[in-house]
Order: C-alpha cells, then sequence, then structure tokens
C-alpha cells in the first residue's frame, strides 16, 4: 500500500469518478485504474462497485475513506517538516484574483521558486467566484481570493487587507474641497468600477446604498490594472488599493479623494481543498501565510 494509491483512491471519491480523478491527477484513466487494483490487491478487498455507472464505494471502500484521509494528511505533514524541500516535484495550479496579480504575486512566485525550485506553477488571474469554482471542480489546487468568504468546505489562510481609497487623475478632480467628500460629492466625476461578477462590487455598491446614492459605473472591468489605468488617463474616479496605488500616487499620478466614511478593506484569503490536501497546496499556502507575517507581501498590510 502506498500514499500514492490512497492519494488517488479519495481523489476518485471526491470527484465521482475515475475519468474525472484522473483529469485532476494528470494522470491517464488506466493509471488511475492500475493503482487501485494494487491497492485493493495489497488489502485483499474491494473498495468500489464497478457495476455502477458512478465510482460507487463498497462497505470496505466507505470504511477507509477517514483512515485513508489521515494517512495522506500525515504522509504531507511528514514531506513537508521533514523531508528536504527541493525533494518536493509536480506543478501547481494556482489561481490569483487581479489585485494580487498587479501587486504581491511576483514576490510569493519568487519566494515559492527559491524554496521549492522543483515546483512548477501554472498561473490563472480570474475573479473570485470562478476561481472558487476551479478549486471546487478540482480543476486547481489553491485560489488566493478576496474575502470575506463563507466556504466552509475549503480549509482558509488568511493573508492579510489592503485599505481602499477613492482615486483620480490630479487633473480631473483639482482643486478638491477640504472636507471629506459624500457619496453623492463623487457623482460629479464619472464613476469607473469593477464588474458586477468582482467579488468587491457589493462592498461597493452597499457604500453607496448606504448613502443613498444609486451606484451606476460609466465604465466597469474585471481587473483592477485596468481600473487603475482608466483613472490615471482621466477618465473617472475609482476606488483603489491604498498600498498598491502608493506609488502612483507618491508621483502624481494618482490622487487620493478623502470620503466619508472611509471604504470598506478587503481582506485576501488563499483557500484549497480540506486535508488531505495536496503537499503542493500545503506547501503554497504555508509559505504564503510566512510571507503575510513577515509583511514581505506588500499590497497588503500584515496577517494577524
Amino acid at each position: 500500500m502506498e500514499i500514492r494509491q490512497l492519494q488517488t483512491f479519495l481523489r476518485i471519491v471526491e470527484t465521482g469518478s475515475f475519468a474525472a480523478a484522473a483529469e485532476a491527477l494528470h494522470a491517464t484513466q488506466s493509471t488511475v485504474s492500475a493503482r487501485i487494483r494494487e491497492l485493493e490487491r495489497s488489502l485483499g478487498v474491494a473498495l468500489f462497485d464497478r457495476s455502477q455507472h458512478r465510482a460507487q464505494l463498497t462497505a470496505k471502500g466507505s470504511e477507509l475513506v477517514t483512515l485513508a484521509r489521515q494517512m495522506v494528511l500525515l504522509g504531507a505533514q511528514i514531506r513537508e517538516r521533514i523531508g528536504a524541500s527541493d525533494a518536493l516535484v509536480g506543478t501547481l495550479r494556482l489561481g490569483v484574483v487581479g489585485l494580487v496579480a498587479a501587486t504581491w504575486l511576483p514576490a510569493l512566485i519568487s519566494a515559492m521558486r527559491a524554496r521549492y525550485p522543483r515546483v512548477s506553477i501554472a498561473i490563472e488571474v480570474a475573479l473570485t467566484n470562478t476561481l472558487i469554482e476551479r478549486v471546487r471542480n478540482g480543476e486547481m489546487e489553491v485560489a488566493i481570493v478576496t474575502g470575506p468568504l463563507h466556504e466552509p468546505a475549503f480549509e482558509h489562510v488568511h493573508l492579510g487587507h489592503d485599505a481602499f481609497a477613492w482615486m483620480a487623475a490630479p487633473s480631473l478632480v483639482t482643486p478638491l474641497p477640504r472636507e471629506p467628500l459624500q457619496a453623492a460629492d463623487l457623482l460629479r466625476w464619472p464613476i469607473l468600477g469593477l464588474s458586477a461578477a468582482s467579488h468587491h462590487y457589493p462592498v461597493i455598491e452597499r457604500w453607496f446604498r448606504d448613502a443613498h446614492v444609486a451606484y451606476r459605473p460609466v465604465i466597469s472591468c474585471s481587473t483592477v490594472r485596468v481600473l487603475a489605468d482608466l483613472t490615471i488617463a482621466g477618465l473617472g474616479t475609482s476606488l483603489l488599493p491604498v498600498n498598491a496605488y502608493a506609488a502612483d500616487v507618491a508621483a502624481g499620478r494618482l490622487q487620493v479623494i478623502a470620503t466619508e466614511p472611509n471604504p470598506e478593506g478587503v481582506e485576501f484569503v488563499a483557500l484549497h481543498r480540506p486535508p488531505p490536501a495536496d503537499p503542493l497546496a500545503s506547501a503554497l499556502t504555508g509559505l504564503a501565510s510566512e510571507l503575510a507575517e513577515t509583511g514581505v507581501l506588500r499590497g497588503a498590510s500584515p496577517a494577524g
């Protein structure tokens, strides 16, 4: 009996079929079937009822699930704590939201490559809801998204916060009143925003609604980077992360518009499947948490 066989067994249980498990594991269906046959042979029992269309567990197979999870989790802990970092090998599929991609993703990837040089990383940038579904469906191992989240089916690692402020090109808003502006005051300029599918859209909409003002962006897009570029170009005012665009403010490309009340900040969260987590997923989320605690992930205030 091998850990790999137990990992394959659990992936079949999670995905519901040998074919789906093979796709999630980047293996052929024949390889998956061979691992299960070897596991069944070593245990002397059938784990799946082959007469069913889906991968239906036998009584012994159901009994194995909890024990297999414990074994795989223990194997991952041994590998992470005792094994050499360069012994970790494989491809990690990582999803990140645009805000992370535009700010501290390079710092995280650089640290990951330095600590685990034999791990390849495939990155996808998408909206929070899309990334959550990718992890849920086994299409990626880790997603770094914006919170707060209510996803009890996943393991969550808090990576800090970033404050947001309304900003615009100085040429658009100069001169600004000295006193903080209300939501209605912002309507003197075009409002730029993230698309309705963005996890942060309801936060912005609620900020306007609480002031009894309708939120109607004249331009919307799916990434913070594009939103910032449009704002710097003088096309309107938008809500942008303070730390990420501090350099543009200092250089005079953007100007912060003081508002009352202050907009709500954004939480960063790394999520992956519950134990037994993929060892590559555990490695990345553990490293990300470590970097967040020490403030290396610039663009987010330290976790805690």
